[in-house]
């Protein structure tokens, strides 16, 4: 079953009868993708007993919809300014939808990682964390983008901007993290994934992180990510 709810937001809502986990799974999509590409993920992780949220993203969807995101100048203005805009919302979003951070886990898949990623080190009741081929490690992950695209070194501005938002250095809730990456990643470089992944066991040893490496696997979810996924939810919810 689906349900849209508009307030301040766009929700896409899936719900097959009671939720028998207790739980909210809330879906963060990669840049330049749709709701609607999560669809079939969400009616499955539906079937499994989650309640499953995948909000509209600002300048995707019916949010200011922009015409081509994969300009490279367009990327390069709105990437940063998407998750950002995402992280700061936050708040208000779970407000509206009416549910407790407790009781939420969430997902993120490339930029929806780092979204993910951001707005659970902003909290300290989140129920989970899954980034998959997303990034921690904002600032890193900004210095590969720029040697990628051979862009000039960050302004004191940016960092300090970067800084606010970046994970790393924020205390977490223990409470279980999955990370999943392709070792191939030439979109997101997996070092991002590795170097949030040191962060919090370096931090503490207990922090029940797992980090889960696709050999020969470039910027995409694979059948064995999903099998990989559901075993995860299932051990921890």
């Amino acid at each position: 079953m689906k349900e849209i709810v508009s307030k301040s937001f766009v929700n896409h809502i899936y719900n097959q009868g009671q939720s028998s986990r207790e739980k909210t799974i809330i879906i963060f999509h990669g840049w330049g993708s749709s709701v609607n590409n999560y669809v079939e993920l969400a009616e499955y992780f539906s079937s499994l007993g989650f309640r499953v949220i995948i909000p509209e993203i600002i300048y995707h969807d019916t949010r200011n919809k922009l015409e081509n995101h994969f300009l490279k100048e367009v990327t390069q203005e709105y990437f940063w300014k998407t998750i950002f805009k995402s992280i700061d919302d936050s708040t208000l979003f779970f407000e509206e939808l009416g549910v407790s951070e407790k009781e939420v886990i969430l997902m993120g898949v490339s930029m929806g990682g780092f979204i993910a990623s951001g707005i659970y080190a902003n909290g300290n009741n989140f129920a989970g964390l899954i980034n998959i081929n997303g990034s921690g490690s904002f600032l890193l992950s900004e210095k590969i983008f720029r040697e990628n695209d051979q862009r000039p070194d960050l302004t004191g501005e940016e960092l300090n901007e970067l800084k606010a938002y970046n994970p790393i250095g924020k205390s977490i809730s223990y409470t279980p993290i999955l990370l999943m990456h392709g070792e191939q990643d030439t979109i997101v470089s997996i070092e991002g994934q590795k170097d949030y992944f040191n962060f919090l066991t370096e931090c503490d040893a207990n922090y029940d992180v797992v980090f889960n490496v696709y050999k020969d696997v470039n910027h995409s979810f694979t059948d064995e990510m999903l099998i990989n996924l559901k075993q995860w939810l299932e051990d921890k919810f």
